[in-house]
């Protein structure tokens, strides 16, 4: 899997959210890329970079997307975005019990940055399309194991005595 990535279809859905209502720092506190970096993605055809890396691609179209009609103020006062700090605590839980953060982005449909940023602290606002996903994935996998899921015992216990070092340091 290349390292960079065309940045035709990213500049072009980053234009998607300008357009429904989000400005260039809402998507980036949301994708978790820098402002800067949004702004060039924002630029025309031939001003913006050609090639950008696959991370800053699977951070901003893991961005999401609020239908045109859906102007939602979230209690970040920000339209389709909210306090992160719920969605964190939900993803702390489940990482405490052994879900892995690739398992829960592939499950969201984001990338595994994505769920470490929220999950961490990094973000302090993320879309609500985002936050329900998360609860909704919380209240799935609370019934019950990551060996149920196919992940491996061994990498359930490494996450889960990650999660309990972080919460105890």
């Amino acid at each position: 899997m290349p390292a960079r990535v065309d940045v035709g279809p990213v500049a072009a859905y980053a234009a998607v959210l300008q357009r429904r209502g989000m400005s260039a720092q809402d998507i980036a506190d949301v994708s978790g890329v820098s402002v800067t970096l949004v702004r060039r993605l924002l630029r025309p055809q031939g001003v913006r970079p050609v090639r950008v890396s696959r991370t800053t691609a699977d951070a901003v179209l893991g961005v999401p997307l609020l239908p045109a009609q859906h102007t939602v103020v979230g209690a970040a006062g920000r339209p389709g975005l909210t306090g992160a700090h719920r969605a964190a605590g939900l993803l702390v839980e489940l990482a405490e019990r052994g879900w892995r953060a690739e398992y829960l982005a592939g499950r969201l449909g984001v990338s595994s940055r994505t769920v470490a940023a929220v999950r961490d602290g990094t973000r302090s606002r993320l879309g609500i399309a985002l936050d329900l996903r998360i609860r909704h994935l919380y209240t799935e996998l609370a019934a019950t194991t990551p060996a149920a899921a196919g992940i491996p015992v061994a990498d359930a216990a490494r996450t889960r005595t990650w999660a309990l070092r972080r919460r105890g340091g």
